[in-house]
């Protein structure tokens, strides 16, 4: 035990390495310890290494097949390690034994995003939100599948209760702004993606939305500031870029030319 809460110590210290000897050496000591399992787990995936997280899980939920949190996080671990449909299963188990932990609602949705079942995913983070009405992240990415679908209304509705539970989360004003640009509200558009960029200075999408707002507005010498920023901040997606019809009245801006030049 006290191998374990030092341990948890040097987790919540941000040195993981140190926890993960301490919860070996808990293991070695007693061998049925699930905590000290379930916490070197945890450990391992603050390194990244998830194959021995998902290990230690697996051990976890031997010793205790009803702990919920254990599946949880070999969920997070499958996901992260692109086995989809383990983590949709591990979620769903979570959901199983305890239907009301909204973040295995938020993370099968994310998940099933990836297997390219929105509707389905669009169903967890309504569900999420109806377990906590409070949960941002759930509004955010609910707004994230209307925009794709065009029902751009409903997007800025829960962009704005993102916002409103949050009003911190740039991410959020960012989208919002988008769901504005897309029904033609280009002055609210505008003010949102400023405001992402005041709370995130390197909100990447926020300067690219910009550019195409520029652009759109046929501003070919602001759109291109925008567009170097988004680049300068790390936005990277070439073919989208050359692509996007927002920045058309751009095309043959030698400012354009430049900043796409070789990529």
């Amino acid at each position: 035990k006290a191998y374990t809460d030092r341990g948890n110590t040097y987790i919540l210290e941000g040195k993981p390495d140190d926890a993960i000897a301490d919860f070996s050496t808990a293991i070695k000591l007693n061998p049925k310890s699930e905590h000290a399992f379930f916490n070197r787990g945890v450990a391992y995936q603050a390194k990244d290494r998830m194959d021995q997280a998902i290990a230690d899980f697996n051990a976890v939920l031997k010793l205790n097949p009803k702990l919920f949190q254990a599946y949880f996080y070999r969920g997070l671990a499958y996901q992260s390690n692109g086995k989809l449909d383990q983590a949709v299963a591990d979620f769903s188990k979570t959901i199983e034994l305890n239907p009301k932990f909204d973040k295995a609602y938020v993370n099968r949705g994310n998940t099933r995003i990836l297997q390219g079942v929105p509707d389905q995913a669009l169903a967890d983070f309504t569900k999420a939100v109806e377990v906590n009405p409070k949960y941002d992240e759930a509004y955010g990415n609910r707004g994230v599948i209307y925009i794709a679908k065009g029902q751009y209304d409903k997007a800025i509705a829960d962009f704005s209760k993102a916002i409103q539970v949050n009003p911190k989360y740039d991410k959020a004003y960012s989208n919002r702004g988008a769901a504005y640009q897309a029904k033609g509200l280009f002055d609210q558009a505008g003010a949102d993606y400023r405001k992402a960029i005041e709370l995130n200075p390197s909100e990447r999408a926020a300067y690219y939305n910009m550019a195409c707002l520029s652009a759109l507005r046929k501003n070919v010498e602001e759109a291109c500031v925008w567009l170097e920023r988004a680049v300068d901040k790390g936005y990277d997606k070439w073919g989208h870029m050359k692509s996007d019809p927002d920045l058309d009245s751009i095309r043959s801006a030698a400012c354009y030319q430049r900043i796409t030049e070789g990529k």
